[in-house]
């Protein structure tokens, strides 16, 4: 486990144009892997690639002089089918681009990033996690409900016999 915490100042960080490059463990993102498939192959085998998540996270200052930052993540994920409860393989490439701003909470819906969804805001900052940045990032981007792209395999169904709710109605009919 990786558990190194992972903070920058984003302000400063975007000013010097920083590039930050590396990998996670999903041991580091506890609430992105109560999400995921629970997998029954021992401990050394859930150290593959599979379980990892790529980041690179590059600081830049525009022409207009506004500081952004560009985060870029490549994850492959084992999830739940909604339609066969089997395992899923789920691949991610994610791209993300933030607006860095010196502006207190209550000024934030003040700011107008010109209508445009080319970028979200995030608040200067001389702490920001970027290991909760990326598990925010990759769970907000999961599916509500996963399914196969393709037919899923065998269907699980609930076993055993249920009452027919007609049946009191039929032996009141033979009185």
């Amino acid at each position: 486990m990786n558990k190194l915490p992972l903070f920058i100042d984003n302000l400063a960080f975007s000013k010097k144009n920083e590039h930050l490059a590396g990998s996670l463990s999903l041991a580091d993102c506890p609430r992105l892997r109560e999400l995921l498939q629970q997998s029954t192959k021992s401990a050394s085998e859930n150290s593959r690639s599979a379980d990892q998540i790529s980041y690179v996270l590059q600081g830049k200052t525009d022409a207009a002089g506004q500081h952004l930052l560009h985060l870029a993540l490549i994850t492959n994920l084992t999830t739940t089918c909604q339609r066969c409860l089997g395992e899923m393989p789920l691949k991610l490439t994610l791209n993300f681009n933030y607006l860095i701003a010196d502006v207190s909470d209550t000024d934030v819906e003040a700011i107008d990033i010109d209508n445009s969804d080319d970028y979200d805001l995030q608040q200067a900052s001389q702490s920001m996690d970027i290991i909760a940045l990326i598990e925010d990032e990759i769970i907000m981007a999961m599916p509500i409900a996963p399914v196969h792209e393709t037919d899923c395999g065998e269907m699980i169904t609930q076993s055993g016999e249920k009452p027919n709710p007609f049946a009191v109605l039929k032996e009141l009919v033979k009185r």
